[in-house]
């Protein structure tokens, strides 16, 4: 590895490299800024680094001068070049440090979340944000079941709440993004809401270690966390509707059939469990002699596992029932499988139902972990604690993609 020798350094660029000034161009004001650095030959006196955000997300993109203290907003690479050569234009300017306001400066913490926060400190006005995660998918029609579905959700809230939509993983824009377009829309409150079925690693870990680091980036931001979906008698009324869609009667009696529910499985225990809790909780709404359950990978029972056993239980009829909220990878997988059970047992009838998906009754859980959030009552709370505890105790590094 490279150690600079910084002896004659007199100046020390800071170019922000968060995920919205990357959007509009950080990658090529980077390169531009040390390129111009180059070819003036300045590298002994002019250090440049890489930071990730800055909190001024509506002045990206942004560039740090220090010793000077100068903070630019810097749109081309043309300004970018300018920034070297200290021949910046006053309409680019962020903040000017003033030889008088140093000593102030070196006592009291700068913060910078917008242009707008001294407005709304002295108005007093909040602005709530409501930003829900789904999980993302590596097929856009996944990804885009999401954004109707929080586009349909929208019409039930009301319009003084800001309401986005941002993504885990494979789909932009990420969390990090997500909170920024709250920012940069004035949110002084952001509350996050998960679009997860079950609580695990993503929702123990991942996002808030998002919020904890946003929470750094924007100290004058509230953040607020909410509970995933969880085990609710809406999902109970999602999974009966499906079995009712390929016919199933859901007030007569079924000696031969099987209903066998489908989770994406994991190595949390907890989630595991509340997955079991759920197709018991089925079982008891249903006069049906078979329910199971198996998941498609990670743990046990697997897919095949449950079909066997559901068959020496005898099962002559196998609903399968996914348990997934987005068409995908798994669902293509659970098909292909179904097609596969019927060809190896002839005997037995297999149906697969529509996967659980983002069905309209879904609209109602997820108010109701809204207003948690909102009102303070979310175990979302007690989930940011045990992250804290969690990363004092074990470590955790952010990352910016999963």
């Amino acid at each position: 590895m490279t150690t600079w020798n910084l002896s004659g350094m007199q100046r020390h660029l800071l170019i922000c490299n968060g995920s919205t000034c990357m959007g509009a161009g950080g990658e090529e004001i980077t390169q531009s800024i040390r390129q111009e650095i180059k070819r003036q030959q300045l590298d002994p006196l002019i250090h440049t680094s890489r930071t990730r955000c800055n909190g001024r997300c509506k002045d990206k993109c942004v560039v740090i001068d220090y010793p000077k203290g100068n903070w630019y907003s810097v749109p081309n690479t043309e300004i970018a070049k300018q920034i070297v050569n200290e021949a910046v234009k006053p309409e680019h300017y962020i903040y000017k440090v003033e030889e008088a306001q140093l000593q102030q400066i070196n006592t009291e913490r700068f913060r910078g979340v917008s242009k707008n926060t001294d407005k709304r400190k002295s108005n007093q006005v909040k602005k709530k944000a409501i930003l829900f995660v789904g999980h993302g998918s590596k097929f856009e029609q996944g990804n885009e079941e999401v954004r109707q579905f929080i586009q349909q959700l929208k019409r039930r809230i009301k319009d003084s709440l800001l309401v986005e939509t941002c993504f885990l993983e494979f789909a932009r824009p990420n969390i990090e993004e997500g909170i920024e377009i709250c920012v940069e829309k004035g949110a002084d409150e952001v509350y996050v809401i998960p679009i997860i079925l079950l609580h695990a690693g993503h929702s123990k870990l991942h996002i808030p270690a998002e919020i904890e680091h946003a929470k750094e980036h924007f100290p004058d931001v509230t953040f607020t966390y909410g509970q995933t979906i969880g085990i609710h008698e809406a999902i109970i009324d999602i999974l009966l509707h499906r079995l009712s869609e390929v016919g199933f009667d859901l007030t007569a009696k079924h000696e031969e059939i099987a209903i066998l529910c489908i989770a994406r499985g994991g190595s949390d225990p907890g989630a595991n469990s509340d997955f079991y809790k759920i197709t018991r909780l089925l079982w008891e709404k249903l006069d049906v002699k078979i329910v199971e359950s198996a998941f498609m990978g990670v743990t046990k029972p697997s897919v095949p596992e449950g079909i066997e056993r559901c068959l020496k239980l005898g099962a002559k009829k196998v609903i399968v029932l996914p348990y997934f909220l987005f068409s995908g990878i798994l669902m293509n997988r659970m098909q292909k499988m179904t097609a596969d059970f019927s060809d190896k047992h002839s005997d037995v009838s297999f149906e697969l139902a529509k996967y659980f998906g983002y069905h309209s009754k879904l609209q109602d859980v997820l108010l109701e972990r809204m207003q948690q959030a909102l009102d303070g009552t979310s175990t979302g709370l007690q989930d940011l604690e045990n992250f804290r505890k969690y990363a004092q105790e074990h470590g955790y590094e952010h990352h910016h993609h999963h």
